[in-house]
């Protein structure tokens, strides 16, 4: 526990995943004397080792270790079979050469009719990077300026309002959650958490170099309102930027603590981040955030803080590859108001597919309004069961921020060969293929609806602290998923154009209400055939443009 301060009246108090003290959880790898190099799945396919150490790391700066009683650990893996490694084979089907032909790009496309066409381009600061944007209103560029935009971010908060939670979406992976002040009082404000925040042009080690934004910064760090907490994922260079971190510290020192998984509290250390401000966890481990009751109050809400499993990998230098833990992170926001859930998935995959007809595409020019019930998504490889263990855990979010697109490095590589699709001979792949280690909009419409799945059984749940949480009755609250990692570091229009469009398919095929904004407008596409508002229990999955904010109520 520590103390709070007169501008932070925050105090924290960390609980341990007690199996650590005994053994070494699934997912920690030993050195390579008491681990094996090599292990296979029963089924008999390759190893689902996702670190395979080659040599016995000394604790130190260069390859930060944990303590799990007398262990050292080396690393760390995906523990489950749902990850693997595809072969070459596989590599090679799902491979693409000439015009991209996915119907999803004309089905986002479809939409710029409700846009009224502009012989404006957009100011220079808010138009995104493409090449051909100039050429307005009808090439690629220009139709993914037009559908996904740059907002100036409103960071006010109006307590009054019967609203849980407002969102902002950063760009990228970055959201910023705002949640009702702690106490009633007049000089209380939100308690404010950062998510895997990145202002820099490019994620890379250097400025010069590596994938670089598309859509600029919707604002700067100097303009964001003061952080309390920090939640990193993972260390890639998109999810964990220098300068970003940096920024972030020098302008909201007095109150900002950083929540990393294990093994990164060293990097932010050596950063000059005040060691008492970095707080390291590993899966399961939780926290809690306690207020200080203001006047008239005699109630203390607290947040409450999981670090959760996720499937994906980390490394900063190629030699340090999976050497620190990558994570989710779920929240619980408690308060005489009520309870409420969020969850927010990191980098993350769910399952891999080796069929390149993976996922299933709309018709071209028939009606895809209507929900597809006959959709499979039968594969040979298992889904990641890491969310629905957190569902069973903490009970279903009410919140879910997701990721829906791929990693920007095989596109950023393949914009080194400018040439028209239909002559590149650098090849494109489906997202089957990395559907393993990054969400794809189908895989995250399916997550949706699993974690906000009601268990059957209706029982209350006790966390690490011994307050009960009845995360398994009923939610009052509809859930909502805000989408993420997508829209950024882009490369060309139809990018943005096909994830818009995936993503809508998604959820028209699997029963969620795909919206571009919240409240839900009346004649907002929707799940239903007729075009009709959704119900007040059906999931909504939200596409937001850069810099703008909802509230789910």
């Amino acid at each position: 526990m520590d103390n709070p301060t007169p501008s932070d009246p925050l105090q924290l108090h960390v609980n341990r995943n007690p199996q650590r003290e005994s053994t070494a959880p699934p997912h920690h790898v030993l050195p390579t004397r008491a681990f094996p190099a090599r292990l296979k799945p029963s089924s008999g396919r390759s190893s689902y080792l996702s670190y395979l150490p080659s040599w016995d790391p000394s604790p130190g700066r260069s390859c930060p270790t944990s303590n799990v009683g007398t262990k050292t650990v080396a690393g760390f893996r995906n523990p489950w079979p749902s990850w693997c490694t595809p072969t070459c084979f596989q590599v090679w089907h799902h491979l693409s050469w000439g015009e991209d032909q996915d119907p999803c790009v004309v089905l986002a496309a479809s939409h710029l009719r409700s846009f009224p066409v502009t012989d404006k381009l957009p100011e220079k600061r808010k138009r995104p990077l493409f090449n051909d944007v100039k050429d307005w209103p009808d090439s690629a560029g220009a139709k993914a300026a037009r559908l996904l935009r740059i907002e100036t971010p409103d960071f006010s908060f109006d307590s009054s309002t019967s609203s849980h939670a407002k969102v902002t979406w950063l760009g990228h992976a970055g959201v910023l959650v705002q949640l009702p002040p702690p106490y009633a009082a007049k000089e209380s404000r939100p308690i404010r958490c950062l998510f895997d925040p990145i202002f820099s042009m490019r994620c890379s080690p250097s400025q010069r170099a590596g994938p670089i934004r598309a859509y600029p910064p919707p604002c700067r760090v100097q303009d964001l309102p003061p952080i309390d907490a920090v939640f990193i994922s993972h260390n890639h260079f998109d999810h964990l930027d220098h300068d970003t971190i940096m920024a972030i510290w020098k302008s909201s020192k007095e109150n900002v603590r950083f929540f990393v998984p294990l093994g990164n509290r060293t990097w932010f250390v050596d950063c000059g981040i005040s060691e008492e401000r970095v707080t390291e966890m590993d899966w399961w481990d939780s926290a809690t955030l306690c207020s200080l009751p203001g006047k008239g109050s005699s109630a203390t809400p607290s947040i409450q803080i999981w670090c959760t499993p996720a499937q994906h990998s980390s490394g900063r230098a190629g030699v340090d590859a999976n050497s620190t833990l990558w994570s989710s992170w779920y929240l619980r926001r408690q308060s005489p108001g009520g309870i409420y859930r969020i969850f927010f998935a990191g980098d993350t995959g769910y399952q891999f597919h080796g069929s390149s007809d993976w996922p299933p595409s709309p018709p071209s020019g028939k009606n895809t309004q209507k929900p597809n019930t006959q959709v499979s998504d039968h594969t040979e490889y298992p889904p990641c069961p890491a969310f629905a263990e957190i569902r069973d855990r903490l009970g279903p979010p009410n919140l879910l921020l997701l990721p829906v697109a791929v990693g920007s490095t095989y596109s950023y590589v393949r914009s080194f060969v400018p040439l028209p699709d239909w002559i590149n001979p650098f090849p494109r792949h489906s997202v089957g293929i990395t559907a393993g280690i990054h969400m794809p909009p189908w895989d995250a419409v399916r997550v949706f609806k699993l974690m906000t799945k009601l268990l059957d059984k209706d029982t209350t749940n006790e966390d690490a602290s011994g307050s009960s949480d009845p995360g398994k009755t009923p939610n009052p609250h509809p859930p909502v998923a805000i989408a993420m990692h997508w829209g950024t570091f882009v490369t060309e229009g139809a990018e943005v154009l096909k994830t818009l469009g995936q993503l809508e398919w998604a959820c028209q095929q699997q029963g969620v209400h795909f919206a571009r904004s919240l409240p839900v407008p009346d004649k907002e596409s929707g799940t239903h055939e007729s075009g009709e508002r959704p119900r007040k229990e059906v999931p909504v999955f939200v596409a937001l443009n850069h810099g703008q904010s909802v509230a789910p109520r």
